[in-house]
Formats: C-alpha cells, sequence, structure tokens
C-alpha cells in the first residue's frame, strides 16, 4: 500500500521548486481505506459520505454516460459495492485531481474550462475504445484520458508567457505539432514526464502513474493500452472534432476508421455530460 499517512507537499524536478498541493485529509483518509483489503465497503461509503462535495462529485460521475455503467447507481454505498476498490479508487483520484488544479491559479490566457472539456472528451473516447479494444482496461483507460494531460495546468502556471506561444502552437487546428517535442525543445521538459512525477508524487497506482508517463508512446506498449495511446493524439482544443482523427488512428493503430467515428460520435455527446457531473 503507497502511504497516505500525512498530509503534505512535495517538489516536481524542472519546475522552479513548485509545491504539489497535497490532498484534502478526507481523500487521504478515503484512499488509505480503499487500499486496506480489511476495511468494509460499508466503512469506505460512510467515509465518502463524510465529504458532501466529494460524495456528489463522485456519484455523479459514476452516473455520467461516459462513466459506461449500464444502469444508475442510486446511493454511494451502492457505488462502492458494484465499482469496488481499483474502480472507485479511479473515480476518486479523478475528482481530487480536478479540485487541486483548479484551486491552482492559472495565467488569464489559460482557459481552464476549455481543458476540462478537452480532458472529458478524451476519457469518453477512451472508456469508448476500451470497450471495443480491451474492454478489462475501461476504467483505467476513462481515468488517465482524463488525467493524462494535468500537468499541463501546473506547467502553464510556472512557465507562463514561455509556454503560451508553443501551447497555442499545438492547439491551433491544422498545426501537425506534437506539445511534447514542443515541450522538450523549449522548455527541457514535458508534460507526460511532469505528469507522470505528480501521479507518483500523489500515490497513484503503478499502471495509471506508466500511462500517463507514457501516454505519447505511439509504439505497442504493455504498460500503456491502445485506447490510451489513440486519445494522446488529441488536442487539447476541445472544438476541433474528434473524427478527424480516424485515418491517423487506422495508419498508427489499424484501427477502423468507421469504428473510431462511430465512438467519436458518442463521445463527443458523453463528454459534455462528464463536464457537468465534475463540476
Amino acid at each position: 500500500m503507497l502511504g497516505f499517512g500525512k498530509k503534505k507537499t512535495s517538489t516536481i524536478a524542472g519546475l522552479d521548486d513548485y509545491n504539489l498541493p497535497s490532498f484534502s485529509v478526507s481523500v487521504i483518509n478515503l484512499l488509505s481505506k480503499l487500499r486496506d483489503p480489511d476495511c468494509s465497503f460499508t466503512a469506505i461509503a460512510d467515509d465518502l459520505e463524510v465529504d458532501p462535495g466529494l460524495h456528489v462529485r463522485v456519484l455523479k460521475t459514476v452516473n455520467s454516460v461516459a462513466f459506461g455503467l449500464s444502469h444508475k447507481v442510486s446511493n454511494i454505498h451502492h457505488a462502492v459495492s458494484l465499482l469496488g476498490r481499483a474502480r472507485l479508487e479511479s473515480l476518486v483520484l479523478s475528482v481530487a485531481v480536478k479540485s487541486n488544479l483548479e484551486a491552482e491559479k492559472t495565467p488569464d490566457w489559460f482557459d481552464m474550462s476549455s481543458f476540462w472539456r478537452a480532458s472529458a472528451r478524451r476519457a469518453a473516447l477512451a472508456r469508448g475504445l476500451a470497450q471495443k479494444l480491451h474492454p478489462e482496461t475501461q476504467a483505467e483507460s476513462f481515468t488517465a484520458g482524463l488525467l493524462q494531460d494535468m500537468a499541463i495546468p501546473v506547467i502553464a502556471r510556472i512557465k507562463a508567457t514561455n509556454y503560451q506561444q508553443l501551447y497555442e502552437q499545438w492547439n491551433f487546428v491544422d498545426a501537425p505539432s506534437n506539445l511534447v517535442q514542443l515541450e522538450q525543445a523549449s522548455l527541457n521538459l514535458d508534460h507526460a514526464n511532469i505528469g507522470a512525477h505528480m501521479a507518483r508524487n500523489w500515490g497513484f497506482p503503478i499502471n495509471l502513474i506508466e500511462m500517463i508517463g507514457s501516454h505519447h508512446t505511439t509504439e505497442k506498449s504493455a504498460s500503456t493500452p491502445l485506447s490510451v495511446q489513440i486519445v494522446s493524439l488529441l488536442k487539447g482544443n476541445p472544438d476541433i472534432s474528434l473524427e478527424d482523427m480516424a485515418g491517423k488512428a487506422e495508419q498508427l493503430f489499424s484501427l477502423d476508421q468507421n469504428l473510431y467515428r462511430e465512438l467519436a460520435l458518442q463521445a463527443q455527446d458523453d463528454a459534455e455530460e462528464l463536464v457537468e457531473a465534475l463540476r
């Protein structure tokens, strides 16, 4: 079990000694119980109910179409027993990270609402692709799709003006740019590695740390599901059509274009509901 005993901050190398904010006490306690095999589901659900904000966001996210359950969950005790420890942990981490990032001030040019819209599209599409390509990874693919770019707001905050130009260059609709390559060339760092450091410091499960750190790898990887590699190619501009990437997905991953387009259209709709659930 990874340690969650103390509320603390950790620095991230390459970001001017930036102090990563810790999770709230309620989140730390909940994650500890989720990783304790002797802790009952009833005790876990009771802990969730203690934090009304976390309770509501978890339940709303579980019930969003993008999460992929076949029917609605009526209460948090039902959710805990239905999801199990691993899926609930991934969901709690998603909600906690969003809360932490939103509490941090970002420069005026960086639009956090657009960032989360783009992240929600990735999560919805990653889950949909995983359902078709490797169903056993749906939960972690959803979480990795949502959080794989979580370092971007942090880099935008610390590097500010230096980051604005390359981020906007990457988001230009017709530019064939790769954000990791732009970051490495200009700043000698990249959001995938920084994101993996953040995930490690926050005590993420190893598989999620590896997915976040390697999501821009376009070679087949045992640690990064195909669905996560595909959605990593999506830009952070939520107004760019998801369908436009069908040819690229086929070229790099031999994914049928019609299947991709079908899933992309559904993910676009599902993502809007997910954004509302995470508010």
